[in-house]
């Protein structure tokens, strides 16, 4: 059967964000803050670094301020996060100064503030953010959750 006229195109959009366990003990989490899994704890996250041992999370969504997280019986404290590939365009700085050339780029976590491209990184494996999609100055990009 083929269409004879046009047609209401539907669509749903699923809810981006995640809840995520947090990492035992003294951690404080703001908003818009890079988050990696912890090393060697599966499922657990902590603030964004350039660590081989540890994969990107998602950014935090929410500021968590916690003396002493115990996360021994499935977890007490958890922080809502946009989850890396759900697709979201975010400003974000970054470390390495950019032009409108690198729009297309890779970025990697440098740290919960900022990401860099591959020159500036050492996991870049483990710890992919996205892509620059718009250059917006020399440290400073959106990027998209990819």
């Amino acid at each position: 059967m083929a269409l004879s006229d046009n047609q209401v195109i539907e669509t749903k959009v699923p809810d981006a964000s995640l809840k995520l366990k947090v990492v035992d003990g003294l951690i404080r989490i703001y908003r818009k803050a890079l988050l990696n899994y912890e090393a060697g704890n599966i499922g657990y996250v902590k603030l964004g670094s350039d660590t081989l041992s540890e994969e990107f999370a998602g950014i935090s969504l929410e500021e968590k301020n916690l003396a002493a997280a115990d996360n021994t019986s499935n977890g007490t404290y958890d922080v809502e996060v946009l989850p890396k590939g759900c697709g979201k365009l975010i400003k974000l700085a970054v470390t390495s100064t950019i032009t409108i050339a690198n729009e297309g780029d890779t970025v990697y976590v440098d740290g919960d503030d900022a990401v860099d491209i591959a020159s500036g990184i050492t996991n870049t494996t483990n710890g992919r953010v996205g892509t620059i999609k718009q250059f917006i100055s020399a440290n400073e990009a959106w990027v998209k959750l990819d």
